[in-house]
């Protein structure tokens, strides 16, 4: 029995190697279709493993190290006393520091006093050239920071809080991001006195035996992997394990993983499928020869399935050996992409194997339809070119409606914040397996109206129908590339639209904290925004409670009307007093003030630029011990809500009236649009200039940075947006035009015959594109369904995304690939059929 097997496959391998060498063409075409996937997927497993893998954020945050003791000086000796014998310790302080520019600007940057050459700050730190700095006059530039400032080896800098000079002596980047411009010196140097001093601690025998010492009154954060951060008035510890990933980011990952994974490989077999399907037909007398020389319907069908293992193999190794070998040659590139190094190059075997795996697989899923259908098809009706009958389609049919319900029903169960990723991944790839499963029956549906069309597409949609197996799989293939678009997009448009919600103050306007009001003075805040595009400068005043830290108001139980969850977030965070008048008004509100609004700070009464802080027209103000006070309140605001900008304004007169104290506040510069970045420099030169002819001089830069979002979500969104457009319109593009050219094989005796009778080059074409219309404007709208799945499971799943549609996005998404595909395909598959005759089928 094994030895007739082994036979029966060695006969099949050799037929089907035969076969692609014959068919040089659409082997070629399988060929690269299967190894793109590998060998893309091959280069990002070995990029994540040694870029950004997600153990990697670890050791940038903590490099070697078993925990991160941060306190005072004299604390930090008192805790490091109590480790265990043997536990060893590096030093790290943190801070910001003023760097003079070449062209004599200011600028400050983040600096660590620490060895980045320490065995336990492996893999915080890549020395690029040089030595790392050991005597007090030296430092080392991140590659950021040298290109900025024109540095190289050997030269000499001025830096430091007082400014002094400082010799390069090595260029290093910092692993959490190669962006990052940063200075680097020895860990007993300061170049401010606001540093923050550490301990990176490799501790003896097992971390979490150590007992720790008291810190006080604290708060422990746990993490849900079982890790926690003390922190308490003396000091703070942060375990590795609470720097780890979390389950739930892992579980995303995964299925994230999963989905991307199973999108991808269903375009691949439903493409290559389609292929190995018009092979087998067209093979289909040379199997029939094999069935009456004896041959079993399991032996033909390995014939078939023995192409699908071969080319896969082919496929599998190509895409493995040129994706490690691509990773190789680009590894700057890569690093330049990931904004992290690969410190050290190794190769997940285990990972790279089942990429080679899951292409053979995907080879074999492909040729598994095909060589089931040979397989079961008669000699007779092989040489006799019988179709397969529509009630095959009408049980696909229901299969794939249960899928749909199946698919949607576990996206119902499991879409909220409790749920689990991994169903919400499984749902939508049964989502993708329904539409596949009821899109032979929709495309023979739809070729029922192929008699009330024009001609070409007449014969296009009829053709389509009559092969509606083939052309069916194109369109599930169109349908996942549009599917992953579409959830992608949406989902994140949903984590923009959160992010967004997220703003400190107006665009453009900048918030300084009131020492750069104090350290400027009058003649500097004028200096100062004469470099900006200034409508105001106001050194606001804040109204403090004189009994306690810090000032609170009521907040209605309920959000006003029109106020979204997200957004509710803010504005309970915006409820600052401030005391002033008109000034204060034109400043936060950017236009001028109303007469009510003036009139209601002469009476005594409010202004609120946070309407939902309004109660009956009253807002309420807790002072001291009598309790809260209602104010009289008038709205200025509505609908806005920007955490850092006061939420209240009173006139001085009622502060004092309610009990309050009236402290200086913060520097708020209002614009009339967003700074450019040469007058944020020059902004940045002249704060920076006053804080150094400060005495003291500050313990750290204050940074210039106009509000705006806080996240950069949106901007990552549109760049994932357009990458996805592409993608999207490559893979439709590349769907239809295997499709067409599948069926202009198959049509070449009916396009013969038209132009034997006349048909010109026109007709052909119209055709093509008729038949590439025919598969992305059915597959456009099966890719929208099952994409608003995952994505509306996501979106509910992670509670930091808030629901968004971008239409204007998602019908370019929808719409855009398929007219492209469709003005191309007619175009890019050869339109010239020369007059000849062609044996008919049959």
């Amino acid at each position: 029995m094994t030895g007739e097997w082994r036979g029966s496959w060695r006969t099949a391998t050799r037929i089907a190697r035969r076969s692609a060498r014959r068919n040089r063409g659409r082997s070629a075409l399988i060929l690269l279709m299967l190894f793109l996937p590998g060998y893309a997927a091959t280069l990002l497993v070995v990029s994540w493993a040694n870029v950004a893998g997600l153990d990697r954020s670890v050791e940038y945050r903590i490099g070697a190290a078993d925990l991160l003791l941060a306190a005072k000086p004299d604390e930090l000796a008192r805790v490091a006393g109590t480790l265990p014998p043997g536990s060893r310790t590096v030093p790290l302080g943190t801070g910001r520091t003023v760097v003079s520019l070449p062209g004599g600007g200011l600028a400050g940057y983040e600096y660590e006093a620490t060895d980045p050459t320490d065995p336990l700050n492996r893999g915080r730190y890549v020395l690029r050239a040089g030595v790392p700095p050991r005597a007090a006059a030296e430092v080392a530039l991140t590659r950021a920071l040298a290109d900025r400032l024109g540095a190289r080896l050997g030269a000499e800098i001025e830096a430091g809080m007082p400014q002094r000079r400082l010799t390069v002596v090595g260029i290093v980047d910092l692993s959490r991001s190669l962006k990052l411009a940063a200075l680097v010196v020895p860990p007993d140097t300061s170049l401010s006195s606001g540093v923050s001093r550490s301990l990176l601690v490799d501790v003896a025998g097992d971390p979490a035996a150590w007992v720790r010492p008291p810190v006080g009154p604290a708060e422990v954060i746990e993490y849900p992997n079982g890790g926690s951060i003390g922190l308490g008035q003396n000091y703070s510890v942060t375990d590795r394990e609470a720097l780890a990933p979390t389950p739930q980011s892992r579980a995303l990952q995964a299925g994230a993983t999963a989905l991307v994974v199973s999108f991808a490989a269903a375009q691949v077999v439903l493409l290559s499928g389609a292929a190995f399907l018009v092979g087998a037909r067209r093979q289909r007398r040379e199997l029939a020869l094999v069935a009456a020389a004896g041959g079993s319907p399991r032996q033909v069908a390995r014939i078939v399935l023995a192409g699908g293992l071969l080319l896969g193999a082919v496929a599998a190794g190509a895409g493995v050996g040129l994706g490690l070998a691509t990773f190789a040659l680009v590894g700057p590139t890569v690093e330049r992409i990931a904004d992290h190094p690969i410190v050290d190059v190794g190769i997940p075997y285990g990972s790279v194997l089942l990429v080679g795996a899951l292409t053979v697989v995907i080879g074999l899923a492909a040729a598994y339809l095909p060589a089931r259908s040979a397989g079961r098809t008669s000699v007779r009706d092989a040489l006799g070119g019988l179709r397969l009958r529509p009630g095959a389609d009408l049980g696909w049919l229901a299969v794939g409606l249960a899928l749909l319900a199946g698919g949607a029903a576990i996206l119902r169960y499991s879409a909220h914040p409790d749920g689990r990723i991994e169903l919400i991944a499984a749902g939508g790839v049964i989502l993708l397996v329904g539409v596949a499963a009821t899109a032979p029956a929709l495309v023979r549906g739809v070729g029922r109206i192929a008699p009330l069309l024009p001609l070409a597409a007449r014969l296009a949609l009829r053709h389509a129908a009559r092969h509606h197996v083939r052309t069916a799989a194109a369109v599930v293939a169109v349908g996942a590339a549009v599917a992953g678009s579409v959830a992608l997009t949406l989902v994140g448009a949903a984590r923009g639209e959160a992010a967004a919600v997220w703003r400190d103050a107006r665009d453009g306007q900048i918030l300084l904290p009131a020492e750069a009001a104090t350290t400027l003075g009058p003649d500097g805040i004028g200096r100062f925004a004469a470099t900006l595009p200034a409508r105001s400068a106001v050194a606001l005043r804040t109204a403090t409670d004189p009994e306690r830290p810090g000032t609170s108001v009521v907040l209605p139980g309920a959000p006003a009307v029109g106020v979204r969850d997200g957004a509710m977030s803010v504005a309970s965070q915006q409820y600052g007093i401030a005391v002033g008048g008109a000034e204060t008004i034109r400043a936060v509100t950017a236009r001028e003030p109303t007469t009510a609004e003036l009139a209601a700070l002469r009476d005594g009464a409010a202004v609120l630029f946070n309407d939902a802080l309004a109660v009956d027209g009253r807002v309420a103000i807790r002072a001291g011990e009598d309790g809260p006070e209602a104010v009289p309140a008038v709205v200025a605001v509505r609908g806005e809500y920007f955490q850092d900008l006061p939420g209240i304004l009173i006139s001085e007169a009622t502060a004092r009236r309610v009990g309050l104290a009236v402290s200086p506040g913060k520097l708020l510069v209002d614009t009339v649009r967003t700074p450019r970045a040469d007058e944020v420099a020059a902004a940045t030169t002249v704060l920076l200039r006053a804080q150094l002819a400060a005495a003291p001089v500050p313990s750290a830069p204050l940074a210039v940075e106009p509000a705006a979002v806080r996240q950069t979500a949106p901007e990552a969104t549109r760049t994932m947006f357009y990458l996805l457009v592409a993608v999207s319109a490559v893979v439709t593009v590349a769907a239809s035009i295997v499709a067409v050219g599948l069926a202009t094989a198959e049509m070449r005796a009916d396009l013969s015959t038209m132009t034997a009778v006349g048909a010109g080059p026109g007709t052909g074409r119209r055709i093509r594109a008729g038949q590439a219309a025919v598969v992305v404007g059915l597959g456009a709208p099966l890719g929208l369904l099952a994409g608003l799945g995952p994505a509306a499971g996501y979106v509910a799943f992670n509670s930091a995304a808030d629901w968004h549609t971008p239409w204007g996005r998602l019908l370019l998404v929808v719409l855009v690939p398929p007219v492209v595909a469709t003005l191309l395909a007619g175009t890019l598959v050869r339109t010239r059929v020369r007059t000849r005759l062609v044996r008919r089928p049959g």
